[in-house]
């Protein structure tokens, strides 16, 4: 004999367990945990002072370099400014790394890995100059920007799965940095 079970007519006793919408209900809020991992925010910004990143996996080092304040390219060293590089592995696999000038201010950011990194948070207030520019570069390529400005240069390319960049503030770079170095 049929029964009414929550508007439905059901058969046997237990039939109404099988139907059950909670084995559903929990296999999509786990995939929406793992893809919201995989994009969370960073904290860092270009202009500002390091600060932490959330969900990382810890995978922090800095270290503290030199760079050689050379005159007229011919290698000769008058000095250095020391800066520091902090490393950074997001909990997507993207590494990120500040580099922080002897003020501590971040000069520079680089990011590598499978995922982009919330370039929003990353660029601070130079995301809108990254914005405006790709807007008027056409879609050429694997997606390749270059913003080149007096005050910020942002490079930034790839494809799914191995995305690069990096950015930098021109006239907050120490004397005699070489932005070819930038990892």
């Amino acid at each position: 004999m049929p029964r009414f079970f929550r508007g439905r007519v059901t058969r046997g006793p237990a039939s109404h367990l099988s139907h059950s919408p909670q084995p559903r209900m929990i296999l999509l809020a786990t995939a929406g945990l793992v893809a919201a991992s995989a994009a969370l925010p960073c904290f860092a910004s270009l202009g500002r002072a390091p600060s932490a990143f959330s969900g990382t996996t810890t995978v922090h080092q800095a270290r503290t370099l030199a760079a050689a304040n050379g005159t007229g390219g011919t290698g000769v060293s008058n000095g250095s400014a020391s800066y520091s590089v902090s490393t950074t592995t997001l909990a997507g696999g993207t590494t990120v790394r500040e580099y922080v000038g002897a003020d501590g201010v971040v000069f520079a950011v680089t990011w590598n890995g499978p995922f982009l990194p919330d370039l929003r948070e990353l660029l601070g207030q130079h995301f809108a100059t990254l914005r405006n520019e790709s807007a008027r570069q056409p879609k050429a390529g694997r997606g390749q920007v270059r913003v080149a400005q007096p005050d910020v240069t942002i490079e930034s390319g790839g494809h799914m799965r191995a995305y690069t960049g990096r950015a930098w503030i021109n006239s907050r770079l120490p004397a005699g940095f070489d932005t070819d170095t930038l990892q």
